[in-house]
């Protein structure tokens, strides 16, 4: 039998039922099997052994290995099949996991014993570097870290859950794996005593690679090699050094990613003296592992540079014209090098952002491991950028380039990714299309059909356009007027939306996947702790209270209901409106109000004392508000102004963030402004006091921090307008969305225009924001700023609200990965929280069903009552 053919499953069940111990059982899920021998404790957390094995390897390595394992008793789990520890030993999934082919759970007095045993057993056997872990001995794949041996959740920065480990002193370890050896300060390694030379050694490559080039910093971290920075010693030369690790992302032929460090030496070589590429230096080992050389191109790439300084192709460029200088020199050089590497025969097959670098003195291409050369390739692409036929691995040809450039010349224009997973052929390049048009219409029609040709799956079309725009022969001439705008139309025909149709299929979507991503999942995943209404199930649970007319509804309320309570008794949570108790006790009052029964959350973890939204004082303040509103009680009125005096008694909001965003100065975003973390969400809470108490010194506070914040937004809805800001800008969390509300809700109590205006203006900023936005969440994109939309329009009719709110529907279309008659707004296996209300599909249901019927109120009761 070919180790293709072998059954990890089948083999562990024989070895389990022919064991001289029988007392042992075999249970798998979709990535482990795991035999367990009863009687024996699991501890929670402890000393954990990984064995890593290449594929090819892993039925010699557990003929080995398990034996040793059931004669020791103790917990094991073994990758389920080969083509599961094919996808681990990629790292693409979790790059932090690679290597792991087996983890053993010992008991804590027996861990240095069996691993030291383990160790001695398996000498000679290969595997990629478990980097989360240090190595027991250089010549075994035995390694050890001390992390949880059962998921244990745990209420962590701002009420989001994490993965800790409970210490002494309340202390806590964060307790998920990286890409660096990590331990508790509290435990000592059992592995580093003087008999046990091997212990803790570092099997890395050191400061000074090949003994000549000395590291000054690191550029780039992953599983299959890091690249760094470094000056060559004897020259004082700067050069990049890339790293190709051993065994990491194994496939065919056992091919690995050093053999995409000598492919792309071999094309370096062959392309040598073709402008925009690097040059080739050096290539060397050290170890099991190799190491590439070459000039250094620059220090920031294409997609770094538009997140951090905004999009080439802004909307507000002059109409008709050419794109940009700067942008288009960068077009035509990138178009001249692909041009001359498809003259000497390389296909280059992963031209993205991440390797177009944006030199001192012009573009360069990078990372050429998967270019073809004289009939060899390696497969693979980056999805979105390769075409489907070359993730298929059919055969490569100069088009695919074309495609990949295209892409990238959207990306670097609007700022936003091409979809990837899309169901229909060619989608991706339709809706990349239709962003396009939604951006710019007829103002950059040469640009629109430059793309539509690159991207063109007739071969001549893509190729000439390719060789016209490296000759400078594109814009403003007739090869760009020529271009066939009927194969796909100049832009792509905007999408067609019914608010209510799409409204409805995202129910459908949420109510289809809701028992597999939540109210089925497991307490060791984090859908199955997570009861928050921010990322949880309270927030889904009071989205669906809105549909209780749709026949499935009452049994999710009713299950969603249960998982709440259950969740947040699992996981100690804080009190907090988005992150935290008060909002699931929102869920709970609307639910019984319902007709549904909900327990009420456990509440043992002490209250955040900052002043924020999202799982602060301010949020818990609004949310006993909106307690007060459902179910009455004095103490939920008593319990807001506790809150509000001791924020009105400081002259600044004590916040968790501060106004340094990480972005450079232009990028247009503070976190201290916005509503999650900032003075937006203070403005809100002390506004919703104000209209149901009679103190005049919380209506005073309340109107004078509105009008700061009528002041601070000003500032941003300039800056907003700039080339050089980002989306984020616009948000709900962070930006100007979840202010435009705010100043809403306190124009319209206090009777101030100047609010009101405030607000407009920060809503038509939002507005003008929509076709750029590729995150589609209510915290950080598209719903967000829809939602706000429709309030303001439905408030005070006006057009440009309602006209923004119809184009942020049109942009869930267009950046979604399903047909228009059956769209995907959220990649359900892509992210964290797919279905949630901050994140995922309810938050996007939330505003289509708003759209719809502007009259219902937003997820939670209204701040201004009545």
């Amino acid at each position: 039998m070919s180790s293709a053919d072998w059954d990890v499953e089948a083999f562990l069940k024989e070895a389990v039922d022919t064991a001289p111990d029988p007392g042992h059982s075999l249970h798998t899920d979709s990535h482990w099997a795991t035999v367990e021998p009863h009687g024996a404790p699991l501890p929670e957390h402890g000393w954990k052994l990984h064995i890593s094995s290449r594929a090819d390897n892993l039925p010699e390595l557990l003929d080995a290995l398990v034996p040793a394992l059931l004669d020791a008793r103790c917990h094991f789990k073994v990758a389920r099949s080969l083509p599961v520890l094919v996808r681990l030993n990629h790292g693409q999934d979790s790059p932090a996991a690679v290597g792991k082919a087996v983890t053993v759970y010992p008991e804590p007095s027996r861990a240095r014993e069996l691993g030291l045993a383990l160790a001695e057993l398996l000498r000679g056997h290969e595997g990629p570097r478990v980097l989360s872990d240090r190595r027991i001995r250089a010549d075994s794949p035995v390694y050890y870290r001390y992390g949880p041996f059962s998921a244990r959740w745990y209420a962590g920065d701002k009420g989001a859950l994490a993965l800790r480990i409970p210490g002494p002193d309340g202390a806590f370890f964060d307790a998920a794996a990286t890409l660096d050896y990590r331990q508790p300060s509290w435990v000592t390694d059992p592995f580093a005593a003087a008999d046990s030379p091997h212990g803790a050694g570092a099997d890395g490559p050191g400061d000074v690679l090949g003994g000549r080039y000395r590291v000054t910093r690191g550029i780039y971290q992953a599983a299959h090699g890091n690249v760094f920075r470094a000056v060559e010693t004897a020259s004082g030369r700067e050069v990049v050094v890339k790293q190709a690790r051993a065994h990491v992302g194994e496939g065919r032929g056992g091919s690995d990613a050093r053999t995409r460090l000598r492919n792309e030496r071999r094309v370096l070589e062959a392309a040598r003296g073709i402008e925009g590429l690097p040059e080739f230096l050096d290539h060397f080992a050290h170890g099991d592992d190799e190491f590439l050389v070459t000039s250094d191109a620059g220090s920031t790439n294409l997609l770094v540079h538009v997140r951090l300084h905004g999009a080439f192709l802004h909307p507000a460029h002059t109409a008709y014209g050419a794109p940009p200088a700067g942008f288009l020199r960068m077009m035509t050089e990138l178009a001249g090098t692909l041009c001359a590497l498809h003259d000497r025969g390389v296909v280059m097959r992963d031209l993205t952002p991440r390797n177009i670098v944006l030199g001192e003195k012009r573009a360069v291409l990078i990372d050429l491991a998967l270019a073809a050369l004289d009939g060899l390739h390696l497969p693979g692409g980056t999805a979105g950028f390769a075409p489907a036929r070359q993730l298929a691995d059919e055969p490569p040809r100069a088009e695919d380039d074309c495609y990949a450039l295209g892409m990238a010349l959207g990306y670097a224009a609007t700022g936003m990714l091409p979809l990837t997973g899309t169901a229909v052929p060619g989608l991706a390049r339709t809706r990349m299309l239709q962003s396009l048009g939604a951006l710019y219409g007829a103002t950059q029609r040469d640009f629109v059909r430059l793309l539509g040709a690159l991207t063109d799956d007739r071969p001549a079309a893509a190729r000439e356009a390719l060789r016209a725009l490296a000759a400078g022969e594109w814009f403003g001439t007739q090869a760009a007027s020529a271009a066939p705008a009927g194969h796909a139309p100049v832009g792509g025909a905007e999408p067609e939306t019914e608010p209510e149709q799409l409204a409805g299929h995202a129910l459908g979507t949420l109510l289809g996947a809701v028992d597999r991503y939540l109210l089925d999942a497991p307490a060791t995943a984090i859908g199955g702790v997570d009861a928050s209404v921010y990322t949880g199930s309270a927030g889904v649970g009071l989205e669906l209270l809105h549909h209780q007319d749709h026949p499935d509804v009452p049994r999710a309320v009713t299950r969603l209901a249960a998982h709440t309570a259950a969740a947040s008794r699992r996981v100690g949570l804080a009190p907090g409106l988005y992150a935290g108790t008060t909002g699931i006790r929102i869920f709970r009052a609307l639910a019984l109000r319902a007709g549904y029964a909900a327990e009420p959350p456990r509440e043992d973890v002490p209250p955040e004392p900052t002043d924020d939204m999202l799982s602060g004082m301010a949020g818990v303040g609004l949310g006993h508000l909106l307690l007060y509103d459902t179910e009455g009680g004095a103490a939920h009125l008593d319990l807001a102004r506790e809150h509000a005096a001791r924020m009105l008694s400081r002259s600044e909001p004590l916040m968790a963030v501060t106004p340094d965003s990480g972005l450079p100065h232009g990028a247009g975003v503070d976190p201290s402004f916005g509503y999650a973390h900032g003075l937006a969400g203070v403005v809100d809470f002390l506004v919703a006091l104000a209209a149901r108490d009679q103190d005049p010194a919380v209506a005073r506070g309340a109107l004078a921090r509105a009008h700061e914040l009528r002041r601070r937004a000003a500032d941003l809805v300039a800056a907003s307008a700039a080339p050089s800001a980002v989306p984020i800008t616009a948000s709900w969390c962070q930006g100007l969305a979840g202010a435009a509300r705010a100043l809403h809700h306190a124009g319209t109590l206090f009777d101030e225009p100047a609010l009101r205006a405030a607000a407009l203006s920060a809503a038509h900023a939002c507005a003008d924001w929509v076709p750029r936005m590729e995150n589609l969440s209510q915290c950080c994109g598209v719903s967000g700023v829809g939602s706000a939309l429709v309030e303001l329009a439905r408030d005070s009719g006006d057009e440009r609200c309602w006209e923004g709110a119809g184009r942020a529907a049109r942009q869930l279309l267009t950046r979604s990965a399903g047909p228009d008659e059956a769209p995907s707004f959220i990649d359900l296996d892509g992210q964290d929280a797919p279905l949630s209300w901050g994140m995922g599909v309810a938050g996007a249901l939330a505003f289509l069903r708003r759209l719809a019927q502007p009259a219902q109120r937003d997820l939670l009761p209204p701040v201004l009552p009545g």
